[in-house]
C-alpha cells in the first residue's frame, strides 16, 4: 500500500480484500480522518500495525484477518470509540492483550482467532456491553477466565477453544442467557459443569471436548431445547448418562465418547429423531442397546465401541439406511450377525471386532460394495469366509485373526490400523 493512500482524505470505505498485496501499513493511512471502513483481509499484508491507527476516529469496522501481520497489538486501538466491528484473525500477531481494548463501548464482534496472542484475558473486556461476538480461539491465552467476562449480557458467541484456560466453569456461566454457541474445547478447565448451564435455553452448539471436566452431567442440560450440536468427549464425567437429554429432539449431534459414563445407555435417546451422529465409545456403559433406538433413522456415524454393551445386535439396525459408520468393537455382545444389516450398503466402516460373536460371516457382507473398513477380528466366527467379499473393491482395511475360520482366507489389510 503507497503511502500517497494518506492523501485521499475524504476516503470513507476502503475495501481491498481478497487480493494479493503485500507490504507494510504506511502510518500515513492516519490521515484518512473520515473512513469508517477499512477492510484489508485475506492478502499478505505484514509487519506490525502501526500505532497511527488509533487516530483514525471514525473507524467503526476494522477488518485485517488472513493477512501476514506481526508483533503487539498497539494498545492505540483502544482509542477507536466508535469501532463496532475488529476482526483480526489469522495473523501473527502476539503479546499480550491490551486492557485498552476495554474502551472499546461500542464492539458488537472482536474476533482474534488464531494468533500467537498470550497471557490472561484483561478483566476490561467485560465493560463492552454491546459485545455480541467474542472469539479468542486458537491462541496461547493462559489462566482462569474472568468473571468480569459473565457480564456480557448480550453475548450470542463465545469461543475460546484451543488455548490453555484453566480453572473451574463458574455458575455465572448462566448469565449469558442469550448465547447461541459456546465453545471451550481444548483448554484445562476442570471442576464440574454448572447447572447453571441450563439457563442457556437458546444454545445451538455445546463444545465442552477435550479439557478435565469431572462429575456427573447435570440434569438441567435437558433444558437445551434449540440445541442441534453437543459434545462433552474426551473430559472425565462420570455416572450415568442424565434421561434427560431426551429432551434435545432437534440434536443431530450428540458426542459423549471418552468419559466415564456408566450405567445403561438411556432409552430415551431414541425420541432424538433428528440424530445423525451418535458417539458413546470409550465409557463404561453396560447392558443392552436399548429397542427404542431403532427410531433413529436419520444416523450416519453410530460408535458404542469400548463399553461394557452385551446381547445381542438388534437385527432393526438394518433399518439405519443413512449408516455410514458402524462400529459396535471392544464389548461383550454374542449371537450371530443379523441379516438384516446387509441392507447397510453406505457402510464405508464396520466394526464387530472384540466380542463373542458366532456363527458364519453372512455373503451379504459382499453387498457393501462402499466398504473400506472391515474389523472382524477376536471374535468366534466359524465356517469358510464367503468369496463375496472380492466384490468390495474398495476395501482397504481388512482384519479377521482370533476367529475359528477353516479354508482359505483373504488377506489382511491393514491401511490405517494395524490388526491387533
Amino acid at each position: 500500500m503507497p503511502p500517497e493512500i494518506g492523501t485521499l482524505k475524504h476516503l470513507q470505505v476502503l475495501s481491498i480484500s481478497d487480493n494479493k498485496l503485500y507490504g507494510t501499513l504506511p502510518y500515513e493511512i492516519e490521515n484518512l480522518k473520515d473512513l469508517s471502513e477499512l477492510d484489508l483481509s485475506s492478502n499478505d499484508f505484514s509487519g506490525s500495525l502501526p500505532s497511527e491507527i488509533g487516530n483514525m476516529n471514525e473507524l467503526t469496522t476494522l477488518t485485517l484477518d488472513g493477512n501476514e501481520f506481526t508483533d503487539d497489538l498497539p494498545w492505540e486501538l483502544g482509542n477507536l470509540n466508535k469501532l463496532n466491528i475488529l476482526s483480526l484473525g489469522y495473523n501473527y500477531f502476539g503479546g499480550p492483550l491490551p486492557s485498552e481494548l476495554g474502551n472499546l463501548q461500542e464492539l458488537t464482534t472482536l474476533d482474534l482467532s488464531k494468533n500467537w496472542l498470550e497471557g490472561t484475558l484483561p478483566s476490561e473486556l467485560g465493560n463492552l456491553e454491546m459485545l455480541n461476538v467474542l472469539i479468542v480461539q486458537m491462541n496461547d491465552f493462559r489462566g482462569t477466565l474472568p468473571s468480569e467476562l459473565f457480564n456480557l449480557s448480550n453475548l450470542t458467541q463465545l469461543k475460546l477453544y484451543d488455548n490453555s484456560f484453566t480453572g473451574t466453569l463458574p455458575s455465572e456461566l448462566g448469565n449469558l442467557s442469550t448465547l447461541t454457541l459456546l465453545h471451550i474445547s481444548k483448554n484445562t478447565f476442570t471442576g464440574t459443569l454448572p447447572s447453571e448451564i441450563g439457563n442457556l435455553n437458546k444454545l445451538t452448539q455445546l463444545y465442552l471436548d477435550d479439557n478435565r471436566l469431572t462429575g456427573t452431567l447435570p440434569t438441567q442440560i435437558g433444558n437445551l431445547y434449540e440445541i442441534t450440536s453437543i459434545d462433552t468427549s474426551v473430559n472425565r464425567f462420570h455416572g450415568n448418562l442424565p434421561t434427560m437429554i431426551g429432551n434435545l429432539k432437534k440434536a443431530s449431534f450428540v458426542a459423549v465418547n471418552q468419559n466415564h459414563f456408566s450405567g445403561t445407555v438411556p432409552s430415551e435417546l431414541g425420541q432424538l429423531s433428528k440424530l445423525q451422529y451418535l458417539h458413546l465409545f470409550h465409557n463404561w456403559f453396560s447392558g443392552t442397546i436399548p429397542s427404542e433406538l431403532w427410531q433413529l433413522t436419520s444416523l450416519s456415524y453410530f460408535d458404542i465401541q469400548s463399553n461394557r454393551l452385551e446381547g445381542t445386535l438388534p437385527s432393526w439396525i438394518g433399518g439405519f439406511d443413512q449408516l455410514s459408520s458402524l462400529h459396535v468393537g471392544n464389548n461383550n455382545f454374542t449371537g450371530t450377525l443379523p441379516s438384516e444389516l446387509g441392507r447397510l450398503t453406505g457402510l464405508h466402516l464396520f466394526g464387530v471386532d472384540s466380542n463373542e460373536f458366532t456363527g458364519t460371516v453372512p455373503s451379504w457382507i459382499g453387498d457393501l460394495r462402499d466398504l473400506t473398513l472391515l474389523w472382524l477380528q477376536d471374535n468366534q466366527f466359524s465356517g469358510t469366509f464367503p468369496p463375496e467379499i472380492e466384490n468390495n473393491l474398495s476395501l482397504e482395511d481388512l482384519c479377521l485373526r482370533n476367529n475359528n475360520f477353516t479354508g482359505s482366507l483373504p488377506e489382511e489389510r491393514h491401511t490405517y490400523l494395524p490388526c491387533t
